[in-house]
């Protein structure tokens, strides 16, 4: 996690996170199969890397093969 934006603002205090799309499957291994007893902003997360992981795993793929079909 490269950078980390707070906004300190009354009433609107939140964190932005930007994840490099490396990080997101270490990320995945430390929330493995989502349990039940988590809080629902926990599932909320794990739902987000999980789309976020297979949309960008599926760009690295379509990436690879444009990059060896062009040679």
């Amino acid at each position: 996690m490269d950078r980390i934006y707070m906004n300190r603002i009354p009433g609107s205090e939140r964190i932005h996170i930007e994840i490099a799309s490396n990080e997101i499957a270490d990320l995945l291994d430390d929330l493995p199969d989502e349990n039940p007893e988590w809080f629902d902003a926990t599932k909320k997360l794990r739902a987000i890397l999980v789309k976020a992981n297979d949309d960008f795993g599926q760009a690295r793929r379509d990436n690879a093969y444009e990059a060896e079909v062009s040679r």
